[in-house]
C-alpha cells in the first residue's frame, strides 16, 4: 500500500563514519577501538518505500544506542530472493527492513520480537506480523498504506475532468478528455514488477467482501479467479486502458521514477501508487507537490463496489536468528520504535502509523488525509490478500506473484492468460502446502 520501489542494477551502500568522526584524534581512537557486536549491518531494498528516506531514523536509533550501521541496499525485484537465499544459508544481515508478507520468507529464519509495541499492533496490520503460534516476527515501520491513484490537479482542471470519479465509466469519460486534450490519462511504468498491480490490488477487494462462499471456494480449489464474472470483468476493465490507448506509448520500458516525473511535470493526469509516495515526491519535486492528490481507483461497474484502501503496513523489521548479534539486533529494532527516530521518519514519510497508541504523535500526509476524505462516505478495506474477513486473512497465501500477473497483462497477455497465470502461481504454492483441494 507502497509503496513508493524497483531500481534494475545492483547496488550496494555503505555508510561511513558516524557524525563527529575525524573531527579530532579523540573521535577516531573511539571509532577505531568498538567493541564486537557494535556495528549491524542492514539489508534493505532499494524500492521507493525507500531507502534514503528511511536511513536517518535507523541512523538515528544508531546514534541513540551508540552503534553503527552498515547497509546492503537490494533491488527490489531481486530483495525476496536474496533475503531467502541468505536465510537459509546463515548469512543474512542483522536487521532485515523489507516489505513483504511472512508467506514469502522462512518464518523459522526470524527471530522473535517483543517489546511494548508488539502489544500496539493494529488489527490490519498484526495478522502480517505474526506466525501460526502467534510470535511477532515483524516490527513495522511504515504507516498504514493508502493506495491509489495519484493525480495532477492541474491537468484534471485542464481537461475540465472533475474529483471523484465514481464508477469505470466516469474514469473512461475523463481518459478520453484527458487523452483530446493532449495528456496522458494513465501513465503505466511496466518495467517495474511491482506497480501496475496497484490497479486491481485496490479494486479487486469488494468481490470477496460478505462473500464468504467464494472464498472457500477459491482457497479450496473449487474454481479459478477466470471463472468468476465480477473477477474477469475487472480484470478487463484495467486491461482496457491499454487497449483504448490510454496509457504512456513507453510503458514497456517506463519507470517509476519516470512515471513521478510525468506527473509532477504535468504530462500524465492519474499514476497508480502508494500513499508513502509523497514523501519521494516531497523531496523531488518540492514545488509540485502540492498540486498532486491522491484518489481511489474507480475501475467496478457499479458505484456500491467502490472503497478506499487502508492496507497494512507498508514496511516492516525483522531480526535473522543466526545473527551474531541477536540481541543487539533486537535492541535496535525497539529503538528505533521509540518517539525520537519514529519522528524523524514520520517527518519524512508522513503516514497513518501501524500501532493503535505509542503514547506520542507522529506526522501523517496530504494523500492519507484526502483518502480518510473519502473514507467518512466509503468503506475502508486493504487488498484483496491481506483484507481481513472476520478477523482472519484467508487469502494471504493466494497471492500467487499477484504483481508479475498484472506486469504479464500490461506485457501483452490477453486477460484469460493472465488470470490463469495468477492461478496456477497461487496452486503450485497451495500444493507445496498441501492445503485443502489442492
Amino acid at each position: 500500500m507502497k509503496k513508493a520501489l524497483s531500481i534494475i542494477l545492483t547496488a550496494s551502500l555503505a555508510v561511513g563514519c558516524m557524525a563527529g568522526c575525524g573531527k579530532s584524534d579523540q573521535s577516531d581512537k573511539k571509532s577505531t577501538e568498538k567493541k564486537e557486536g557494535q556495528t549491524l549491518r542492514v539489508m534493505m531494498s532499494s524500492g521507493d518505500f525507500g531507502a534514503d528516506t528511511i536511513k536517518p531514523a535507523l541512523e538515528k536509533a544508531a546514534e541513540m544506542m551508540g552503534v553503527t550501521l552498515e547497509y546492503d541496499v537490494i533491488p527490489d525485484d531481486q530483495m525476496l530472493n536474496v533475503v531467502n537465499t541468505q536465510l537459509a544459508t546463515g548469512n543474512a544481515d542483522d536487521v532485515i527492513l523489507h516489505n513483504f508478507g511472512l508467506t514469502d520468507i522462512s518464518a523459522k529464519d526470524l527471530a522473535p520480537l517483543e517489546g511494548e509495541w508488539s502489544e500496539k499492533i493494529t488489527s490490519t496490520t498484526k495478522p502480517l506480523c505474526i506466525d501460526d503460534s502467534g510470535k511477532v516476527l515483524k516490527a513495522p515501520l511504515g504507516g498504514e498504506s493508502n493506495m491509489g491513484l495519484l493525480y495532477n490537479k492541474a491537468v484534471l482542471e485542464k481537461c475540465g475532468v472533475k474529483m471523484p470519479l465514481t464508477n469505470y465509466k466516469e474514469f473512461m469519460e475523463a481518459c478520453e478528455k484527458i487523452k483530446a486534450a493532449g495528456y496522458t490519462p494513465v501513465y503505466i511504468s511496466n518495467k517495474e514488477v511491482w506497480t501496475a498491480q496497484i490497479l486491481l490490488m485496490t479494486s479487486m477487494t469488494t468481490i470477496f467482501t460478505d462473500n464468504e462462499e467464494l472464498i472457500k471456494k477459491i482457497t479450496t480449489n473449487q474454481i479459478k479467479p477466470v471463472d468468476v464474472p465480477e473477477l474477469k470483468k475487472l480484470w478487463e476493465n484495467a486491461a482496457s486502458l491499454r487497449d483504448k490507448g490510454y496509457i504512456n506509448e513507453d510503458y514497456m520500458s517506463a519507470t517509476n521514477d519516470m512515471a513521478f516525473e510525468a506527473l509532477a511535470n504535468g504530462e500524465c493526469a492519474f499514476y497508480a501508487q502508494m500513499d508513502n509516495a509523497y514523501g519521494t515526491l516531497a523531496e523531488g519535486y518540492p514545488d509540485q507537490i502540492e498540486n498532486i492528490g491522491m484518489c481511489y481507483t474507480p475501475l467496478w461497474d457499479n458505484e456500491e463496489d467502490a472503497y478506499v484502501l487502508f492496507d497494512s503496513a507498508t514496511n516492516y523489521m525483522s531480526v535473522s536468528s543466526s545473527s551474531q548479534n541477536l540481541e543487539k539486533a533486537k535492541e535496535f529494532v525497539n529503538t528505533v520504535l521509540t518517539e525520537e527516530p519514529l519522528t524523524v521518519y514520520y517527518n519524512s514519510n508522513p503516514g497513518s502509523v501501524p500501532y493503535d497508541d505509542l503514547g506520542f504523535e507522529l506526522n501523517t500526509n496530504e494523500f492519507n488525509k484526502e483518502m480518510r476524505e473519502y473514507a467518512e462516505e466509503l468503506p475502508r478495506y486493504g487488498t484483496f490478500n491481506n483484507n481481513s474477513y472476520d478477523g482472519e486473512v484467508p487469502l494471504e497465501a493466494f497471492y500467487g506473484a499477484f504483481n508479475e500477473q498484472i506486469q504479464g497483462l500490461y506485457s501483452g497477455k490477453s486477460v484469460e492468460d493472465a488470470m490463469d497465470s495468477w492461478y496456477h502461481a497461487y496452486a503450485s504454492d497451495a500444493q507445496a502446502r498441501k492445503a485443502d483441494g489442492f
